[in-house]
């Protein structure tokens, strides 16, 4: 697996993957276009045998990172597409100096939840009503290991 900037044909696979979850909170791909503008955003895609498999958009906001958006295609997951975004949104958070990374999760995600917590995420807060005026956000936080000086 190669995990890679996003480049702007990538928007219509990574439109692709959000229609495959409902009740995901797409950003199509006028959203994606929309980051390359965004100075502090980092879009990532994760490619198999080269198809787009996953995706993330991040910002890097010294000293927190972001995560914005994370999504794995239905026929990848459970096979280490999301961790493998993860390890490299944490290569670009030591190289920035960032020492923690927030992010928002549907509370009915189980799945989300649990792979969040199982990379060391904490919940932090929750937000009522954040996901069309019903389910809640869950606020989640991780701490990053300071960079050697």
């Amino acid at each position: 697996m190669l995990v890679r900037r996003a480049r702007r044909e990538d928007y219509a696979a990574f439109a692709a993957i959000e229609a495959q979850h409902p009740g995901y909170p797409a950003w199509g791909e006028k959203g994606f276009a929309d980051e390359e503008r965004n100075r502090h955003s980092v879009t990532l895609a994760a490619e198999t045998e080269g198809a787009v498999t996953g995706f993330m958009n991040f910002w890097i906001l010294r000293p927190q990172v972001q995560l914005n958006t994370l999504a794995v295609a239905a026929g990848a997951l459970r096979r280490g597409t999301a961790t493998a975004l993860l390890g490299k949104l944490y290569e670009y958070a030591a190289k920035s100096a960032c020492r923690e990374v927030d992010l928002e999760v549907n509370e009915r995600n189980a799945a989300a939840i649990a792979l969040y917590r199982a990379n060391g995420f904490e919940v932090v807060g929750k937000r009522p009503k954040f996901y069309n005026n019903t389910d809640a956000a869950l606020l989640m936080r991780k701490a990053l290991p300071e960079r050697d000086k």
